[in-house]
């Protein structure tokens, strides 16, 4: 087989994806030294993706790396796609094995650029902006502000009159700074400061056992606002962001702290962010002290807002954990409804063939999913169908087995939906349909491995395919729609570029001639 050589893969990952991206249609805003690319997605639209020449990194995901990994993540292609986009149609050069390719491509490592100098930006003669912003428009106490003013983790910004936040390590030494305009019709500006350490955020070092985490520095100081006692006796952390980075610096730094209390917004971002931070904790050991305080309203200024009269926004749900609720209902609906045709034969066919029904029909309904999804069905009723059924299928041979617990089969059949729905994480849910269909592939292949007799590991499997088939068809409902436009856009680019190559080279012809 041909492969792709060391210096071909070095060549498409030196590829600038600033200029590429603006060849191709996308929206870039520079911000900074750097761009970010805006796209949409189920939860709406983002800025999470950072540019900057060959090199990207998505904060909201926490991936990144260079071109050919950009390709395979944004657009959905394979190594081999990446490589003939980026290189303009250029073949492979050499033989060997496919394994070895993807490894190499992996490896390659591009010069890395020197680090910028962090300096802070120069300070304003006078805070008039800074306390008129803060207090009229964002309704933080005076108090609040000027104690972190006091502490010089904030300030004016002499140049534009922008406000600065400060990060700092646990001597006090700045190490990073962002950048928020005073000026309420550009609210959406925000810019961290050249030569930023992440690791470090804006915050307050107290001497309790408890820090609270925000992820910006408004809403950890209307936290403090809205606190009626001391709260300097706490700590508490901005994120600046949804990057974990700081916290753990944070917690590595200040050993005293025993409970961490996370305050992220109440959006979809927040939501995904909180289950990917609680789980890096557990890691870490803090599992059994930390939770999630959620403001009544989307982020804790809303709240504050909110409480002095103003109309606030509301707080938002995942639309991944909003499908996921929908199916598992649907699901237990179809269970109740013992009289429809499809309920009948379900039953009619397991008294006649036993567990073996389930599971041959699983692989059925899996079959006829698989062609869909190769056919590139317009038509995405089936599919859906034989996906809902795969899920319900697999929730059944987790029924049969804890028959012995003496339930009722639909109440057992609810709990346990309730039971997966309860473990579902959108952040882990981040596959295209072909990466889906090919993982209940090696699932059902897996399949053959267990011993009928072992019940355990039985129920582990029909769970593990009830979750796949759950999550394939949030996808579809989420998703999906804005996979297929985003590589049909693509594929249209790639056709139009195409067409005028093929009208040029008569025309160079003829001049050669």
């Amino acid at each position: 087989m041909a492969l792709y050589t060391n210096e071909q893969i070095e060549k498409a990952n030196q590829t600038n994806l600033e200029e590429y991206l603006q060849r191709r249609g996308e929206i870039l805003k520079r911000r900074g030294s750097e761009f970010v690319l805006i796209y949409k997605d189920a939860t709406g639209e983002h800025d999470s993706i950072s540019i900057r020449g060959n090199l990207w990194y998505d904060h909201k995901n926490l991936i990144g790396g260079y071109p050919i990994k950009f390709m395979e993540e944004f657009y959905g292609l394979d190594f081999r796609g990446a490589m003939k986009e980026l290189l303009n149609g250029e073949q492979p050069n050499i033989s060997g094995k496919k394994d070895t390719e993807i490894a190499v491509a992996n490896k390659v490592e591009v010069q890395k650029s020197e680090k910028p100098v962090f300096q802070l930006p120069e300070k304003a003669d006078n805070m008039k902006h800074l306390f008129a912003y803060l207090l009229q428009t964002r309704f933080l106490s005076k108090d609040v502000v000027q104690f972190f003013v006091d502490q010089k983790t904030l300030y004016q910004e002499k140049q534009h009159n922008n406000i600065v936040f400060v990060g700092t390590d646990q001597d006090g030494v700045p190490k990073s700074a962002s950048k928020k305009s005073t000026v309420e019709k550009s609210k959406g500006f925000k810019m961290k400061c050249t030569g930023s350490d992440c690791s470090y955020g804006f915050c307050w070092r107290g001497k309790s056992e408890q820090l609270y985490v925000f992820e910006a520095a408004i809403d950890l100081m209307s936290f403090a606002t809205m606190r009626n006692d001391d709260w300097t006796t706490d700590s508490y952390l901005a994120l600046d962001g949804l990057s974990p980075k700081s916290l753990l610096q944070f917690l590595e730094e200040q050993k005293h702290i025993k409970e961490i209390v996370l305050c992220l917004d109440y959006d979809a971002a927040g939501i995904e962010a909180c289950d990917k931070i609680m789980d890096i904790l557990a890691e870490q050991g803090y599992g059994a002290n930390s939770m999630w305080l959620h403001p009544l309203y989307k982020d804790w200024n809303e709240q504050l807002k909110a409480e002095h009269g103003v109309t606030a926004i509301l707080p938002q749900t995942h639309p991944k954990k909003d499908a996921y609720h929908t199916i598992a209902r649907k699901l237990g609906i179809m269970n109740a409804n013992t009289e429809s045709p499809y309920m009948k034969w379900r039953r009619q066919e397991y008294q006649k063939k036993g567990l073996d029904f389930y599971l041959e029909q699983i692989k059925r309904d899996f079959k006829q999913a698989e062609k869909s999804v190769k056919r590139a069905d317009v038509d995405t009723k089936p599919l859906l169908a034989s996906i809902l059924r795969m899920a319900d299928l697999s929730v059944c041979v987790m029924c049969e087995i804890e028959k012995e617990n003496g339930f009722p089969i639909l109440t057992t059949y609810q709990k346990l939906i309730v039971q997966i729905e309860k473990e579902y994480k959108p952040y882990l849910d981040k596959a295209r349909m072909e990466r889906r269909i090919q993982e209940m592939k090696d699932e059902i292949g897996h399949l053959r491995k267990i011993d009928p007799q072992d019940a355990l590991s039985l129920f582990l499997w029909a769970r593990n395919m009830a979750d796949m088939a759950m999550r394939a068809e949030i996808y579809m409902k989420t998703d999906y729609e804005q996979d297929l436009e985003r590589r049909t856009r693509f594929e249209q680019q790639q056709t139009k570029e195409q067409i005028e190559s093929e009208k040029a080279e008569p025309m160079t012809m003829q001049m050669g001639g």
